[in-house]
């Protein structure tokens, strides 16, 4: 199992939380989840599972929900975390398309923390369609 910050018992980051699929103007306490196409592709390095490379789909896109100084904050925080930054928890693929949040600011990326989820983790995804959404 591809498991990260968390049991299979525990719950997402304790603050309130909302599944959007582009930017959304949030309350400081709640945090915006984002399905937009973000993919990363693992690899087995003797008996470690490791991310091999992170697909961001908005490479050219300055307005997009993942922007920062920094690049994708997405591709930023799992090339510097690796798969600390995951609190899912499913089969491990060769690629796996993911959701995810980024607790902060996007003008300081780096006092902030991003959490990432695989769209297949069942706990996750039960709660993800069950959510209303911002149409």
């Amino acid at each position: 199992m591809v498991g990260g910050g968390r049991e299979e018992s525990s719950a997402l980051p304790s603050s309130s939380v909302m599944m959007v699929t582009m930017p959304a103007l949030i309350a400081e306490d709640e945090v915006a989840w984002n399905n937009d196409g973000h993919k990363i592709s693992l690899r087995l390095n003797k008996a470690e599972l490791e991310v091999a490379e992170i697909e961001c789909p908005h490479e050219d896109d300055d307005e997009a929900p993942c922007r920062s100084d920094l690049g994708c904050v997405v591709s930023y925080f799992i090339a510097v975390y690796g798969l600390e930054c995951n609190i899912g928890v499913c089969a491990p693929e060769e690629q796996m398309e993911i959701c995810w949040c980024l607790q902060g600011n996007f003008g300081d990326v780096e006092t902030g923390q991003l959490w990432f989820v695989p769209i297949k983790d069942e706990v996750f995804y039960a709660w993800m369609n069950q959510r209303p959404t911002d149409d």
